[in-house]
């Protein structure tokens, strides 16, 4: 089973299909890549329009444990926060569309923050992150997506463009400098590791961590997932020892490789 189809659990036209969209430069997704995503219309959110005949309703605003009155003023203050945010999430898919990528990660920002639990400008956002090469923002954009939806559809599919581009980048690092030193100093820590091979390595960790992709139905366990992502950096390298190397270099990274 090749690597793609035993994370994702996907068969293997889709798998292939996916691992070569990213041909382009490590700090760009392609021009292929899942685009962002317009919001809901600007009318009642579905969380708050299924219950909008109760007495009580939730409104996602506020996460999915708070309750507030469907005639109360703090349900309306809420209601407007969630149009809010929809409206400057179409307004940055516009802003993208029209290559202004800092204006519409600026526009998706002022809609999170009237409303912090909207998950499709968080997703958005990270999306955003990845296009610019900032990796650690999208990772945070991403999973702030699926703490406040976890079954929200585009963060995990932004989080597979993420992890994709890593290991690309880490091909990068393999094949120029390598991931181990014979000393330190430059691009290597103390222990003659490469710096961003390692900060790479603790952000993949933490994607792991959230047990998000899966083998079949059953979500990887950590350890397994960073073996995979070795593997796969091997394999791209077309040298099995850069996988000795490369463990070498992620040592301590999440407490698994010592």
């Amino acid at each position: 089973m090749s690597f793609w189809s035993k994370i994702f659990g996907k068969n293997d036209s889709a798998s292939r299909s996916q691992a070569t969209r990213l041909s382009g430069p490590a700090t760009a997704t392609p021009e292929t890549s899942r685009p962002l995503k317009r919001g809901s219309p600007i009318t009642v959110c579905p969380a708050c329009r299924r219950q909008a005949s109760a007495l009580v309703t939730i409104c996602p605003t506020r996460g999915s444990t708070e309750t507030l009155p469907a005639t109360g003023p703090e349900w309306f203050e809420a209601l407007q926060a969630h149009v809010i945010a929809v409206q400057c999430n179409d307004t940055a898919v516009r802003l993208f569309r029209e290559g202004r990528l800092d204006d519409a990660i600026a526009e998706l920002g002022r809609g999170l923050e009237v409303s912090p639990q909207y998950a499709t400008g968080y997703s958005n956002l990270g999306f955003l992150h990845l296009r610019k090469g900032q990796f650690d923002q999208a990772v945070a954009c991403l999973l702030r997506a699926l703490a406040v939806d976890p079954h929200h559809q585009d963060a995990p599919d932004h989080l597979f463009d993420v992890l994709s581009a890593l290991i690309d980048e880490l091909v990068r690092i393999g094949c120029g400098d390598g991931f181990l030193s014979t000393q330190p100093g430059g691009k290597f820590d103390d222990d003659n590791r490469h710096m961003c091979a390692r900060a790479i390595g603790a952000l993949i960790a933490k994607i792991g961590q959230q047990g998000i992709f899966k083998a079949g139905s059953r979500p990887l366990a950590s350890d397994l997932f960073m073996e995979i992502v070795i593997s796969n950096v091997a394999q791209k390298m077309a040298d099995p020892r850069h996988a000795v190397s490369l463990k070498s270099a992620w040592s301590d990274i999440g407490g698994w490789y010592r």
